[in-house]
């Protein structure tokens, strides 16, 4: 995985080159990404982890706080990202959406397959877990796939640059094509 670090304002105002980033082809559609940023290093509940004390409704509302908790800061930023990559990952996100959805299923049917206590009802019990097996290899293997297909971003400590993983090698080359070319010496 190739990465690169470019300055925050060219980063969130798209002023980079128009190669895709993903496949290294020249093109003028963009795409912009949206992270969470930790602000000041915090990263856990704080006080709130003391709601496990008070058991089964202090779980429920830690899970409640941790799940609807909003990081004070997104960074978005505008990338150069062709059609066929940008279809390429709607698609292994989808896939990844319905396995997920097939496995909640197939876990929920099986175990409810269980209650009865038939011989029937346990032999669908198995074979449902055995559909939930198969769906959760293809949510890993979608996963990878979307993996391969989107970038990551990260911003460093003084929020001044951006790094960008997952970036085709020609993406890079017209990055730094662009630096050289921007620090070189005017012509008289």
């Amino acid at each position: 995985m190739v990465a690169v670090t470019v300055f925050v304002d060219d980063a969130v105002l798209g002023r980079l080159p128009p190669v895709c980033v993903k496949d290294g082809i020249d093109t003028g559609d963009r795409l912009t990404f949206t992270q969470d940023i930790d602000v000041g290093g915090r990263t856990g509940l704080g006080v709130a982890w003391l709601l496990l004390l008070a058991g089964p409704l202090g779980w429920i509302g830690l899970l409640v706080i941790a799940a609807t908790r909003r990081s004070a800061e997104t960074l978005a930023v505008t990338l150069p990202y062709c059609e066929a990559a940008h279809v390429r990952m709607q698609r292994a996100l989808r896939a990844r959406r319905r396995a997920s959805a097939v496995l909640c299923v197939a876990f929920v049917v099986a175990f409810l397959a269980l209650l009865p206590r038939t011989t029937d009802f346990r032999l669908m019990a198995v074979g449902l877990a055995v559909v939930a097996c198969g769906a959760l290899v293809r949510v890993i293997v979608e996963s990878v796939r979307l993996n391969r297909a989107m970038v990551h971003i990260g911003l460093d400590a003084s929020r001044r640059w951006v790094t960008i993983w997952g970036v085709h090698p020609v993406f890079l080359a017209a990055i730094e094509r662009e630096r050289h070319f921007s620090h070189a010496a005017p012509l008289a």
